[in-house]
């Protein structure tokens, strides 16, 4: 092989790595400038005038969306709660660090026992057995055929009193592994803002996205790519750490 030969295949191979890492960073600019379109979506639904949305994306992206406007505190409390509730979105606050007059703190449900939790994770498991809860193709957004589940699991958690309920996102083997986590935690969280939305109180539920580092099988066809891509719900008495679900 030649000198000049050398040069055009490593001027190739600059340019395909240089490519890749562009690409990566555009896909989570794109889902970045999603999450702040929404934003103003939800503002605007709300009639909120005179606030500015933006995010963080320096020195690098966030799902944290930043607000500007004078609003008093009651006010910024309701619209922080509001674009925070929107899936995928990490955090919200204001743009001098206020987050608005705090929320009165819910009366805290006694401890579930171990049986209830035994009881618990049992039912929502036979309930999931055969079932997927599906996205529309690469975002956080459920799949119209997800719609019969959300209900079906807000009735089953409704009588789980006194437990926290981890509701776990994962994803196939393919693809970048912080754009799964990304899209993972979107999707844990769009599951549980759906499942409030039916009714489960928000403080029995929290959301983490575990992205492809629990693969159920470790390889990547269509058939393990499928097991991969999952919501598992994993239920513990309030105060204790989740243990696993299905």
């Amino acid at each position: 092989m030649n000198s000049s030969t050398k040069i055009l295949i490593g001027a190739g191979l600059t340019a395909l790595l240089a490519w890749g890492s562009h690409s990566v960073f555009d896909k989570g600019a794109a889902f970045v400038d999603g999450l702040e379109a929404q934003a103003k979506e939800t503002l605007a639904a709300q009639s909120v005038e005179g606030v500015t949305v933006a995010s963080e994306r320096d020195p690098a992206l966030k799902r944290v969306i930043i607000l500007s406007g004078d609003k008093s505190d009651e006010e910024k409390a309701k619209i922080i709660a509001a674009v925070k509730a929107i899936p995928g979105v990490a955090d919200a606050r204001w743009d001098d660090g206020s987050t608005g007059a705090a929320a009165p703190a819910a009366a805290a449900e006694a401890p579930a026992t171990k049986e209830q939790v035994a009881e618990c994770q049992g039912d929502i498991n036979t309930l999931m057995t055969g079932k997927t809860i599906n996205f529309q193709s690469g975002s956080a957004y459920l799949a119209a055929d997800s719609n019969a589940i959300i209900d079906e699991l807000a009735k089953a958690l409704g009588p789980c009193a006194g437990t926290k309920v981890e509701v776990q996102g994962h994803t196939d083997l393919t693809g970048n592994p912080e754009i799964n986590q990304t899209l993972s935690q979107a999707r844990a969280e769009a599951v549980a803002k759906a499942l409030t939305d039916k009714g489960v109180p928000a403080d029995r539920l929290t959301a983490k996205g575990y992205g492809s580092t629990q693969p159920v099988e470790n390889a990547m066809t269509a058939a393990a790519n499928a097991k991969n891509r999952r919501t598992v719900f994993s239920v513990a008495a309030a105060g204790a750490a989740p243990e696993g679900g299905q």
